[in-house]
């Protein structure tokens, strides 16, 4: 194939893709990315972190990268961490570490618990006790699932339908007496809820939280795949094989090649940004969640009151999705909760909020 021909069959399949410069995407927790970290993906294109020694200047900046996410955490000075390819690869990693661990193979998580968990059980033939709730999980009622064969518990920062946030202090506490692991995914919310006024701890300052999941390629505008795994102590000798065909020698994770250019472009977002940018990014979208419940409730549209930059609409959500995607919107969608799910990310902008609402009102008649 030509060149040309072959560049033209490309550009024609990339205008299939929605683009979240338009806004139109609303349903989505990943994001543009800054463009600084755009520019530095190209520069480090070629650099394999699966065998650092070859690439020991990308080394660094993914140490770096992951020294901003471990002081944004509030992790102890014994801390370990892996950066991985998102929540989902952070979450199976640590309950494989858990298991390990604990040499048991139950794990007590929210009913609402990301679907990465389901994964986890079922790859690593551990079991899942569910726990129920509205919108997030009580401690009350984690507790009443723990048992002599957990191995550690779960819960979330943030979760995909309502951006709510379990009750983590108490949980860790229970938790720290028991002597269990206890993971937090806040793969979304790790990004948002340090910024928010009055939020509720989550992090390491608890001394009960074992690990914690958090994605640079969401609320932290990095560039895919951005994930990062950070652990109170230096459990991955845990999980750690000899890996003869590479320089190091040893590999702790499930993936064997890693992209050197996610961790450069992460790092240099993240000290571009720095802790005030993330603050007033933050502080955007929550305004944007304001200007869009004046709009919902101007109308008479229920909704479930958002925590983070997440709005669950209550509607006859299959339907309503489907005819919102015919106008061009795309939008999120648990059918279970009959809900839809609007993320207000970073390249949401209010006029778009104003056009999907009146959108909204004409599908919802």
């Amino acid at each position: 194939m030509e060149k040309k021909e072959l560049i033209e069959e490309i550009e024609k399949a990339r205008e299939k893709d929605f683009r979240f410069k338009d806004s139109h995407i609303l349903g989505s927790m990943c994001t543009s990315p800054h463009p600084i970290g755009k520019k530095i993906y190209s520069k480090f294109i070629e650099t394999n972190l699966g065998d650092p020694e070859l690439f020991p200047g990308t080394k660094e900046l993914e140490r770096k990268a992951i020294e901003f996410v471990a002081k944004l955490l509030h992790a102890p000075s014994g801390y370990a961490a892996s950066m991985t390819s998102g929540g989902t690869e952070s979450n199976i990693t640590a309950m494989w570490i858990f298991r390990e661990a604990s040499n048991k193979n139950v794990v007590v998580l929210p009913k609402h618990a990301h679907f990465s968990f389901e994964k986890a059980l079922r790859m690593l033939k551990m079991k899942g006790v569910y726990i129920k709730g509205k919108y997030n999980m009580a401690a009350k009622d984690f507790k009443k699932g723990v048992s002599k064969e957990t191995c550690c518990g779960v819960a979330i920062a943030g979760n995909t339908t309502y951006g709510y946030i379990d009750e983590i202090e108490e949980i860790a506490d229970f938790c720290y007496d028991e002597h269990i692991f206890l993971h937090v995914d806040a793969a979304f919310g790790g990004f948002v809820i340090p910024f928010l006024k009055n939020a509720p701890k989550f992090d390491f300052s608890l001394k009960g939280v074992s690990s914690i999941s958090i994605d640079a390629h969401k609320m932290g505008l990095s560039p895919i795949p951005a994930g990062f795994l950070i652990l109170r102590e230096n459990w991955l000798d845990l999980i750690k094989v000899r890996s003869k065909c590479t320089h190091t020698r040893w590999q702790a994770g499930l993936l064997g090649t890693r992209p050197g250019a996610a961790a450069a472009a992460a790092y240099a977002v993240m000290h571009h940004m720095g802790m005030e940018g993330y603050k007033k990014v933050v502080e955007k979208c929550m305004d944007n969640v304001e200007y869009l419940k004046r709009l919902l409730d101007e109308n008479g549209i229920e909704y479930v009151p958002p925590r983070l930059n997440v709005v669950a609409i209550k509607c006859d959500a299959e339907r309503i999705a489907m005819e919102l995607k015919r106008r061009g919107w795309m939008v999120g969608l648990d059918e279970s909760e009959n809900v839809i799910r609007l993320v207000i990310m970073p390249h949401v902008k209010k006029k778009f909020i104003a056009a999907f609402v009146e959108d909204l009102k004409k599908v919802m008649r």
